[in-house]
């Protein structure tokens, strides 16, 4: 039971810390969730949760950091929770993380419509929803359809002894639907996730008919015979293969030799028509915030300017390493354990110009891959990764569309980004348990892409 709210929570970590650190930033988070999930067509689990959590940063003896966090429901949970972390931090080495935090109070930036007032409502329908996202893949021709749909709203508080604080509130949903046939090899996939659930009844009933079709489309999928080809990337996968790579200017990551990226800034390393962003100010995303986790304002940084590498995101210590500006990209994330470091909000790349008829409408053998599995690095500083199409799969020959199936694609990230031929005008917002980041981009068109046995 939640006996305090997150902001007298927070006032009280800052009050109480504030003489036992060098610096000390909490953050009180109010979550509530729901998911229902679904199989055979029918619900199995309905539930909902709710939770409040505390996160502190702390500085103690000048240059050692130290971070938790845990569930709390009152002020003595707090009490003990920075007693416990500045006693932790006090035995720890010198952090090779940590060069200072923001220390100016500024305006934040304005961002509306980031939470659902109709939210409780939807809860309460959602049940009947997600029947009716089902009816719409069988309609479509699925026999079977599984999956599951999440959302949650969120409140929190924070405040920093530096004297940045501020507060928020947002909701948010992701729907992953699968439809099946008889054999399991014939499938199809359907996603949606936005802000406002409330307002998404017509998308959620669009990506159930989805799976349904691909699911129908996919009927009697042959296996494919490896070799080089181009390849359609839906946004779904665009999002894994591609749209990971601006998450990888992460100067830690450099340091690491983890990205490819390397020192590679001013480079053109995708074609002119290639722009992607990290916003946490665009309009409906996920992971759209108006202050990083420091209290510093947010704001869009470009990454790949028309194909051209520009920028690496940076929180304050970041930024005073490598003699730079902070990006507003502060936040507390594990590395191997809780830091403060520079994290992406949402990638954005910008739209095309291409309907997907025009993407389709090819000369040169080429698969449209829907869904991935299990992207894998087999070298993070090169870029060389393999991954597994799943559910629908088409190879375009002599304008003909079959289902195929069973190939891997096995090929280099950066490779592929610099061959990128065509981009769609058809760009959403992606988020699944593959792609973890919320990334807005279209369909995209590659040249000479590897393909290998599935089995390979």
């Amino acid at each position: 039971m939640v006996s305090e709210t997150p902001a007298a929570l927070v006032d009280y970590a800052i009050e109480y810390g504030k003489d036992k650190t060098d610096a000390i930033i909490a953050r009180a988070t109010l979550s509530s969730g729901s998911q229902v999930r679904f199989s055979q067509n029918a619900i199995d689990i309905s539930k909902r949760w709710e939770d409040l959590k505390l996160e502190l940063f702390v500085v103690v003896k000048g240059t050692k950091a130290g971070a938790t966090e845990r569930p709390v429901s009152t002020k003595s949970d707090v009490k003990q929770a920075v007693d416990d972390i500045v006693e932790f931090g006090a035995i720890l080495p010198d952090s090779p993380f940590y060069a200072g935090i923001e220390d100016k109070v500024q305006p934040f930036p304005n961002l509306k419509g980031q939470y659902d007032e109709n939210f409780d409502a939807f809860v309460e329908d959602a049940p009947g929803i997600i029947n009716s996202v089902v009816d719409s893949a069988v309609e479509e021709g699925a026999k079977r359809v599984a999956g599951a749909i999440k959302f949650y709203k969120r409140s929190f508080s924070f405040k920093s002894s530096q004297g940045p604080e501020g507060s928020d509130q947002k909701t948010f949903f992701d729907l992953n639907v699968r439809a099946f046939q008889d054999e399991l090899d014939y499938s199809g996939q359907g996603l949606i996730c936005g802000v406002k659930p409330s307002e998404s009844e017509k998308a959620l009933l669009e990506a159930g008919a989805k799976a349904g079709r691909l699911s129908k489309q996919s009927i009697g999928a042959k296996q494919g015979a490896p070799g080089t080809y181009d390849l359609i990337l839906a946004p779904t996968v665009a999002a894994s293969v591609i749209g990971e790579i601006p998450e990888l200017a992460h100067p830690i990551l450099v340091m690491m030799g983890l990205s490819p990226l390397g020192d590679r800034i001013g480079e053109q390393i995708a074609p002119e028509f290639v722009t992607a962003s990290d916003d946490p100010l665009y309009a409906g995303g996920l992971a759209s915030r108006v202050f990083d986790w420091e209290g510093t304002p947010c704001r869009t940084t470009k990454i790949i300017d028309s194909g051209v590498l520009k920028s690496f995101l940076h929180n304050t210590s970041t930024a005073k390493m490598f003699d730079t500006e902070t990006t507003g990209s502060s936040d507390l994330v594990s590395f191997g354990m809780k830091v403060l470091l520079p994290n992406t909000s949402n990638i954005v790349f910008n739209n095309g110009d291409f309907g997907i008829e025009e993407i389709m409408d090819v000369s040169r053998p080429t698969i449209y891959v829907t869904c991935n599995w299990y992207k894998r690095y087999q070298n993070n500083l090169t870029g060389d990764f393999s991954t597994i199409p799943r559910d629908a799969m088409f190879l375009i020959e002599r304008g003909e569309m079959k289902p195929i199936k069973n190939l891997r694609i096995s090929d280099n990230t950066m490779r592929m980004l610099s061959s990128i031929d065509a981009l769609g005008n058809d760009r959403v917002q992606v988020y699944w348990w593959e792609v973890t980041t919320p990334t807005v981009i279209p369909t995209m068109r590659i040249r000479d892409c590897r393909m290998t046995a599935a089995t390979q």
